[in-house]
């Protein structure tokens, strides 16, 4: 079992102090290790990096605000809290002046320090998080479509002549390539990336359901309905509606939604009369439309209705070059996500992660790195950590990856740039207690930036 606790390291040459802050920091359900000097400080250093370090300003005749320095240069992300007998001013400034995250004077007022390294570990991690995410914003290539391929440039260059009109778009590709992302790529492309972005996957919604849940109800309209409810091609209004597996719909609906991209007018489950709405419609599937067509799954006229323009994603294997990309991509996310230090991967493992066939194209890839990531606490992804499908190049029947069509509906686990960055702001704002000027500040934006992107997810401040 992985132990994912954080490390306070204390380094103090008076040992019964030391037993007190290991019993204090360990009812507060943090690991401890004390050391006495310098020297036994490195040493452990050099077997793993803590959460956070409480470091004496004076331990003898070494100088602990030049130890403090030496740390910062070392390791930037681990915060300091300076501890001291002697308190001054001066101490306080140079010590915070050096990179201390904080200065506590003797005797400790535990509850202070139980305080300050609480806060200590989150701010570490939420800067550790800011750090993946901007390393990952850095490599996307195009809203948050990761790849240079031929086959993303062409799609790139579809998505910016596309998302420029109205025009409905039919998103075709095997299970995982990415097809809801893209649709998201259009929607932030187009004039309607003020609007609402719904997502609607077919295959979750129960037959008996999908009507109600399309075009919303009014109350008492049938047996259960006992509120109004608003559905998801009236909630788009003025946004993008994305339709996913659309050949999972009945003829019924089929024939609705047809009249919907027609005429543009939502009525109710049980509604007198019909409400106009401004919705841009993207769908999707994994199957062959013509196929689909013949087996009479899917209304040839709502086909042609949707397919206005086509885009083809191409498999992953199909990718020359992104695989490379897409893999330390994810494992940036991952790392940030589950709090680990894996920071680099093997060639030996890159190879074989390059040559396997990847049946679950991009949702595949993400979910093995998640795996290993999760799994292994390690700075380096080596090749021993690779699942056997993997190892052996071909996808095992009995333990398919997420994603993979036959495994069933599985919920899908992406962590997008857009929520990791929503995340993100969360927590910098209950960090700083809602301050916008310090959750700017820790965030690396500008106050009115945020102020748009709070606004952008919904977030709701806890604080004022």
């Amino acid at each position: 079992m992985i132990d994912s606790v954080p490390l306070i390291l204390t380094v103090d040459d008076d040992p019964h102090l030391l037993d007190i802050i290991e019993h204090h920091v360990s009812e507060w359900g943090y690991k401890h290790c004390g050391v006495e000097n310098p020297s036994q400080m490195w040493e452990e250093l050099e077997k793993t990096i803590p959460g956070a370090i409480l470091l004496d300003i004076a331990l003898g005749e070494e100088d602990g605000t030049a130890i403090l320095c030496q740390l910062k240069e070392r390791f930037p992300a681990v915060p300091v809290l300076m501890i001291t007998a002697n308190a001054s001013i001066e101490a306080a400034v140079n010590s915070l002046k050096s990179g201390a995250y904080d200065f506590i004077c003797k005797p400790l007022d535990f509850k202070r320090l139980h305080i300050e390294i609480d806060k200590a570990i989150k701010h570490n991690q939420l800067s550790l998080q800011v750090k993946a995410f901007q390393s990952a914003s850095r490599r996307n290539d195009f809203h948050g479509m990761i790849g240079r391929s031929e086959p993303m440039k062409r799609v790139y260059r579809l998505i910016e002549a596309v998302a420029s009109t109205d025009a409905s778009v039919l998103l075709l590709g095997e299970t995982g390539t990415g097809k809801e992302l893209t649709a998201r790529a259009i929607h932030e492309c187009s004039k309607r990336n003020e609007g609402p972005f719904i997502a609607v996957n077919a295959p979750a919604i129960p037959h008996e359901l999908i009507e109600s849940a399309l075009f919303g109800h009014e109350k008492g309209s049938f047996t259960g309905a006992h509120q109004r409810h608003i559905g998801y091609c009236e909630q788009a209004n003025g946004g993008t509606l994305f339709l996913d597996e659309i050949c999972e719909m009945n003829y019924n609906v089929q024939a609705k939604l047809l009249r919907f991209l027609q005429d543009h007018e939502v009525q109710r489950v049980g509604a007198k009369s019909s409400k106009s709405v401004d919705v841009r419609v993207i769908a999707a599937t994994n199957r062959n439309p013509n196929k689909q067509i013949e087996n009479s799954k899917l209304r040839e006229d709502f086909f042609y209705r949707l397919s206005v323009v086509s885009i083809s994603l191409a498999s992953l294997k199909e990718r020359d070059g992104d695989i490379g990309l897409l893999t330390r991509y994810f494992l940036d996310l991952a790392t940030a996500k589950y709090g680990r230090g894996m920071t680099s991967i093997s060639q030996e493992a890159m190879r074989h992660l390059e040559t396997y066939d990847w049946p679950g194209n991009i949702r595949q890839l993400e979910h093995i790195i998640d795996q290993v990531v999760i799994t292994n606490n390690s700075n380096e992804l080596t090749v021993q950590m690779l699942p056997d499908e993997i190892l052996k190049g071909r996808y095992q029947a009995a333990s398919p990856p997420i994603g993979v069509q036959e495994v069933g509906k599985a919920k899908k686990s992406a962590l997008s740039v857009q929520k990791m960055e929503s995340n993100l702001i969360k927590q910098a704002l209950e960090l700083t207690a809602g301050s916008i000027a310090d959750a700017a500040e820790q965030l690396g934006f500008s106050e009115a930036t945020l102020y748009r992107k709070i606004k952008k997810y919904g977030i709701v401040r806890k604080y004022v």
